[in-house]
Parts: structure tokens; C-alpha cells; sequence
């Protein structure tokens, strides 16, 4: 690994020091049930667009407090102005759910690779070290089998993947 590559990665201080996290327990479920819909019936949904938001916003806002006036000048074709308002209501609650759950998953999926990271680093200490008193001592070896078998196919893993960027430059057209 070059210096530099070595200095983008957090040390062990940085990943013990994180910022807090939230209770799995507290972050809460999809409701029972859920199922994500599928890519047709998602794309014939009418879109508002990021840029027309305000404008959607706006909009919605103007059909409430214009509610009185609007019956009067549509009558019968008037929209149902509570609902409007609850559709509205749900919208906005929605975006502000969306946006902090979106938010949270950035800010939890660098946590976790944080922590793997950390995790990752502790395990190949303790093997090398696991590894070197095997040598005077084989049986420790037997012991302590899963630490030694989950490095050692994170360094099989690492060479395979060397492997074939490696083929991958030689032949570009395999790559």
C-alpha cells in the first residue's frame, strides 16, 4: 500500500471515536407486510420533480387558503379542499421521513464501514499474532480456527481480485 493510500484510511483512534449511533432497536421497521412495488407500477406515478417542489408546495398551500373562494368560483368542480390538505400533510411528511431516513443511511453506512474496517484491522493483528505463537506452539492454531480461516480468505479474496485486475491489463479484452 502506498503512504498516501495509508494516510485516506482512519486509524484505529478515529474508528473507536466515532459519532453515536442510534439503537437498532429504535430506528423503526418497514410496516408489517411491505413489499416494495414493483418498477411499472413505480414508474406510472405521477412525479414532482426536486426543482418543482416549491412550486408544488406553493401550490398546494394556494388551494387551502383559497378554499371558500375556489368553491365559490368552481362549485361543483370544486377540488375537496381536506383532502388536499391531508394528501398535502402526508406529502410533506413523507419528503422530511425520506430525507432524514436518507441521511441516516449515509451516516450509518459509513459507520459500519467504519467499523469493519476496525474489525478487519483487529482481526489480522490477533492472527498474525495467533499465527506466530502457532509456530512454537501448532495445536493454538486448532483453537482458534475461525479467526485464522476469516483472514485467511480475506487474503485469498485480495489475491484473486489482484489476479485478475492483473489479467485484466494484460488482455483488455477479458477485462
Amino acid at each position: 500500500m502506498k503512504k498516501q493510500d495509508a494516510a485516506l484510511i482512519p486509524s484505529s483512534s478515529t474508528v473507536l471515536a466515532p459519532g453515536e449511533l442510534p439503537s437498532a432497536g429504535a430506528v423503526p421497521a418497514v410496516p408489517e407486510g411491505f413489499k416494495v412495488m414493483d418498477g411499472t407500477a413505480r414508474q406510472a406515478l405521477l412525479k414532482v420533480p426536486a426543482e418543482q417542489r416549491a412550486e408544488v408546495d406553493q401550490a398546494m398551500e394556494q388551494l387551502w387558503s383559497e378554499r371558500v373562494l375556489i368553491a365559490k368560483d368552481l362549485g361543483t368542480l370544486a377540488p375537496d379542499a381536506d383532502k388536499g390538505k391531508a394528501l398535502e400533510e402526508r406529502m410533506l411528511a413523507a419528503r422530511e421521513a425520506n430525507r432524514k431516513a436518507q441521511a441516516l443511511a449515509a451516516y450509518t453506512d459509513e459507520q459500519e464501514a467504519m467499523a469493519n474496517h476496525a474489525v478487519a484491522g483487529h482481526l489480522n493483528a490477533a492472527s498474525r499474532d495467533i499465527e506466530h505463537m502457532a509456530e512454537r506452539n501448532p495445536q493454538i492454531a486448532e483453537r482458534y480456527s475461525r479467526v485464522l480461516t476469516v483472514v485467511a480468505q480475506r487474503r485469498d479474496a485480495i489475491a484473486t481480485g489482484i489476479a485478475r485486475a492483473k489479467a485484466s491489463k494484460a488482455d483488455p479484452k477479458k477485462g
